[in-house]
Formats: C-alpha cells, structure tokens, sequence
C-alpha cells in the first residue's frame, strides 16, 4: 500500500496574505510571520535568523519545517489565530 505523502492545506488555517507557510507532517498552515513573532519566543527565535538564498518557498513564503504532529500545530495556532 502506498501513502500519499504530498503537502496539503489545512483548511482554516491557510491565510492567503500569510507571509509564511510552516508544514508539520503533510499539512501546510499559511499564516503571519508577525503574529507569530509577536506571541511566541520560539517562533520569534526562529525568524530572527538569516533565511537562506536558495531557501525553499510555497506561494513565494517561507518554508518552516517542523517536527510536531499537524494536530498539535493546528491547536496552537488555533489559539493565536
């Protein structure tokens, strides 16, 4: 048997001026760098580095790959948007 493991959108989750897209397993969330920034210093960490040149982008955003499940993701990012 073979999975299907492409990228999808989440569906509520997915903001069309979200100026980053972090993926966990193979859910895409589209969202905002600043909001994020704004209520987690992890996140905020995160952006405060230097992106790479040849950094990989969805829709001309970012890409973060993260190591949670999409289900923990969703319900945190549920709470901040």
């Amino acid at each position: 048997m073979q999975v299907d493991d492409t990228p999808h959108r989440h569906a509520e989750l997915w903001f069309d001026d979200g100026s980053i897209v972090i993926q966990a397993e193979n859910t895409q969330f589209r969202v905002h760098r600043s909001i994020l920034a704004a209520r987690s210093p992890i996140f905020r960490d995160m952006f405060s580095f230097p992106q790479p040149l040849d950094a990989e982008l969805v829709e001309g955003c970012p890409l973060a790959r993260l190591h949670d499940s999409a289900a923990e993701l969703s319900v945190f990012l549920r709470a901040i948007f």
